[in-house]
């Protein structure tokens, strides 16, 4: 084995020329940063965001803007929102499965609109702007178990063209092209044996040898969440038909924090079957690795979106609504830090860090929706068109082209539904509604050829009560359920999966105020 001549360098170069390893620039993280809640406000939240035909609520400029028009007086609102999240896992490894639950809980302002109905000799023209947490990203995955099958090291191991040998008879030294092996070798989780060149042997070997038995471990953290700002308004284009359009400036942001370990717990790693020579002494047999990474994404975006609802029949409305893309600028921060303890000789640690901002084009969005009131009782139902496959990163010299293109072959066109329903005794009115936002992932690309169905279905239930003409409190509750994978490494044989099942509820406590 020949001993290292230099701790790790010019990782910044690197990466920047390898798109592959990016943080977040794939299907899934940008599906993440774009999808969103069915609903904001209390009310809306308690009916799962009916809404598209026309309703006189502050959250009329996220579902239909043509539903201000429907405001008889001036106002304003607000909202607390309180999420708990709870995500319950399998980790499937070599013929073991393992539990695990991770907990988040939080509070944040919600929501806050105003909106102002100006005095109209005829018809009705209304301007509103508002404040709405439209997503939160916020969720803990804990999961670990013994694994016999494979090691993260394995993964670690290079391919042919991701590294090439260097040096002459002797002295000969590994040049990586890939971030990730170049981690591995200088934080000691991978060792080249020099003594293999020109042979047919490996060139690499890594530290924890196949075939043993270690304690495999994980936590995840995800973090954040994607605000909206709308300024909009609504006319009485004819009558009974209202139209309405918003401004909508999108911003947020969504943070990933991933710590993995691998422990030699059982010892079955010995001193001798594996060593690391460095220029000042010998490392020898693999006792623990740890595996941090993480990146924090800032992100703006800006949209218009637009709708028309028309009174066809006594207490019957339709509407429709369509929503430009929202095109995002992106901006983030990454780092990746391995180190390797080993049975005698100490550690080897190594590190990355940096910065890279890229954009992203969301689809167009199509909306239809009616509406029934008959005394006391409002039934509402809505349908949202949207095609993923359109989604697109920013992609001027060719950066993301097999992004754009996994994207293009690997998500379809989906369409979004939610059905609701308020009825009013006298003071008080209960809510309750249901949603359902299909995955718009092809089976095909799911882990293994076997589908994970991340469908989300959400259930919801409200109250509210009017204490006054000029004053009311309203209550939301949505639950949020769907099922997702999370695999630790890839580029291994049947690797680690933990299978999740996440549960989000969401509360809303807000105030309506007519002015």
């Amino acid at each position: 084995m020949k001993s290292r001549l230099t701790i790790f360098t010019g990782v910044l170069l690197a990466w920047a020329w390898v798109a592959s390893p990016m943080a977040a620039q794939t299907a899934d993280d940008a599906l993440r940063f774009t999808e969103r809640s069915p609903a904001t406000g209390p009310r809306m939240m308690g009916m799962a965001g009916v809404g598209i035909a026309g309703i006189d609520d502050y959250g009329a400029l996220q579902a239909n803007p043509a539903g201000l028009g429907y405001f008889e007086a001036s106002g304003f609102g607000g909202a607390l929102s309180m999420l708990s999240a709870s995500d319950e896992s399998r980790y499937q490894t070599s013929g073991t499965t393992t539990l695990g639950d991770g907990d988040v809980r939080s509070t944040r302002l919600g929501n806050l609109a105003y909106v102002y109905k100006l005095p109209t000799s005829r018809g009705a023209m209304v301007l509103a702007t508002a404040y709405n947490q439209v997503n939160t990203f916020d969720r803990n995955l804990l999961f670990g178990g013994p694994n016999a099958g494979s090691s993260v090291s394995d993964s670690f191991l290079p391919f042919q063209d991701e590294f090439e040998v260097v040096g002459s008879d002797g002295s000969f030294s590994p040049e990586f092209f890939h971030v990730i092996p170049e981690l591995a070798y200088e934080g000691g989780a991978i060792e080249f044996l020099a003594e293999n060149v020109g042979t047919n042997r490996p060139l690499f070997y890594q530290a924890v040898v196949p075939g043993t038995t270690i304690d495999q471990s994980g936590d995840v953290l995800e973090e954040g969440r994607m605000k909206e700002l709308s300024l909009g308004g609504a006319w009485e284009a004819a009558q009974d038909v209202m139209v309405g359009l918003s401004a909508n400036f999108s911003f947020g942001t969504y943070r990933f924090n991933s710590l993995y370990e691998e422990v030699d717990t059982r010892n079955e790693n010995l001193p001798d079957d594996y060593i690391v020579v460095l220029s000042d002494g010998e490392l020898r047999g693999f006792h623990r690795l740890a595996y941090e990474n993480g990146f924090e994404s800032d992100l703006t975006g800006f949209n218009i979106r637009g709708g028309i609802s028309s009174s066809v029949l006594e207490g019957v409305r339709v509407g429709v609504t369509v929503e430009t893309p929202t095109y995002y600028e992106i901006s983030e921060d990454y780092f990746r830090e391995l180190e390797t303890v080993f049975d005698e000789g100490g550690s080897l640690s190594s590190s990355q860090n940096g910065r890279f901002e890229y954009s992203l084009q969301t689809p167009w969005r199509l909306g239809g929706g009616g509406s029934w009131e008959r005394g006391n009782l409002f039934v509402a139902g809505d349908v949202e068109y949207v095609d993923w496959s359109q989604m697109e990163f920013g992609d001027g010299d060719g950066t993301f082209g097999d992004e754009n293109r996994a994207i293009r072959s690997g998500l379809e066109p989906v369409w979004n539904a939610r059905v609701g329903a308020e009825y009013r005794f006298g003071r008080l009115a209960a809510r309750a509604g249901f949603a359902y936002q299909p995955d718009p992932r092809k089976v095909e690309i799911q882990h293994q050829g076997e589908a994970t169905d991340r469908s989300k279905r959400y259930v919801s239930a409200g109250i509210g009560y009017r204490f006054s003409p000029q004053f009311a409190l309203d209550v939301g509750w949505m639950q949020e359920r769907f099922d997702d994978e999370y695999v630790p490494y890839r580029n291994v044989e049947n690797p680690p999966v933990a299978e999740e099942s996440l549960s989000r509820n969401r509360f809303a406590v807000g105030m309506r105020v007519t002015l």
